[in-house]
């Protein structure tokens, strides 16, 4: 991971591909007026909703890195508070800066494993793990949400078009977490099967111990427990934001349970990674998940959050910056 990183030809193409297709997403959605430089401006005006909603997404920043810190800690692996922090926002700018490439993920296990000898596994399947309990989070948040106002739903466009989406990913949550707590390691036959391919090839012992590593929270429970709530909470947040964030641009009647709902959701599309901050495809699914409860400012809510998830970005880039300074070698670069 160290040195000038070069690009095949085939890579290129790819990202030239994906950039005509989230810019031609983006003049689509400005000429049909779903996306209004002239609403995003006024929002900067009204500090009183825009202001608490920043402040609050900031504090997420922390809450992350305090909840990774708890899964390294279940696993053996101490790292002070300050570094752990550094590391979740030197992830969080390469999440930025290369999606689908060296995603932040892989940037924080290499960091780690350098610091932890012989655990770099260990690593990253807290790292594995974090993403896990994020997206589980989600599912629990759209699903708890449409529940608690099933009935004010029954009818509407908003619970035609994603009860199943959302009981698949609740029932998926379920099951994940009742795998991990119920099967003990030697009824494991996911891990006798990694167990079984590691010994016809043996560069596959890395999955086993990765597999291992993420088996490790099943005697753990009260850590995972405590992972799940804060990052429902961190969730609860986003979607809090997202309602000053609406209000900011002038929708003053978007429903707060509703809103819950389709955030969760929209941020499920924002992690696949075609363009930095999920632009371009983020809009999209935020402007139809909006539409259906009833809001056409949805692609505009996501360009508030993207705008913050890139200076987050930004701030893990000076982090970054100050690791390169103070650890030139094997340290991986974004160019």
């Amino acid at each position: 991971m160290s040195g000038e990183r070069k690009y095949s030809g085939k890579q290129i193409l790819t990202f030239l591909l994906k950039l005509l297709f989230v810019g031609g997403l983006l003049y689509f959605l400005v000429q049909k007026g779903f996306i209004s430089l002239k609403d995003t401006r006024r929002a900067f005006t009204q500090w009183d909703k825009l202001l608490p909603a920043v402040i609050a997404m900031g504090a997420n920043a922390f809450l992350g890195a305090l909840r990774w810190q708890w899964l390294l800690k279940a696993q053996g692996i101490e790292l002070k508070w300050g570094r752990t922090l550094q590391l979740t926002f030197v992830g969080n700018f390469f999440n930025i800066a290369l999606p689908g490439a060296v995603s932040g993920d892989f940037v924080k296990a290499f960091y780690v494993g350098k610091e932890t000898q012989g655990r770099k596994s260990r690593a990253f399947g807290t790292i594995l793990f974090d993403r896990v309990a994020g997206l589980s989070a989600l599912a629990i948040v759209s699903a708890g949400a449409l529940s608690i106002g099933f009935n004010d739903f029954k009818g509407t466009t908003l619970l035609h078009g994603l009860r199943f989406v959302i009981s698949a990913a609740a029932v998926m949550v379920i099951l994940f977490y009742s795998y991990l707590f119920l099967v003990r390691e030697h009824h494991d036959p996911l891990l006798y099967l990694f167990r079984s391919f590691e010994k016809r090839i043996s560069k596959a012992g890395s999955l086993t111990r990765i597999y291992e590593s993420i088996r490790h929270y099943h005697d753990h429970r009260w850590v995972v427990i405590k992972v799940l709530v804060l990052s429902i909470f961190i969730h609860i947040v986003v979607g809090w934001s997202c309602m000053n964030f609406a209000q900011a641009l002038g929708d003053q009647n978007i429903p707060s349970l509703a809103t819950y709902v389709v955030v969760p959701l929209g941020l499920l599309v924002t992690a696949i990674p075609i363009m930095p901050a999920g632009v371009g495809t983020g809009h999209a699914a935020f402007l139809y998940l909006f539409q259906l409860m009833g809001s056409q400012r949805g692609a505009d809510v996501f360009t508030l959050l993207a705008l913050f998830n890139l200076c987050v970005g930004a701030v893990g880039g000076l982090v970054y910056l100050r690791f390169r300074t103070q650890e030139p070698e094997g340290i991986p670069s974004p160019s």
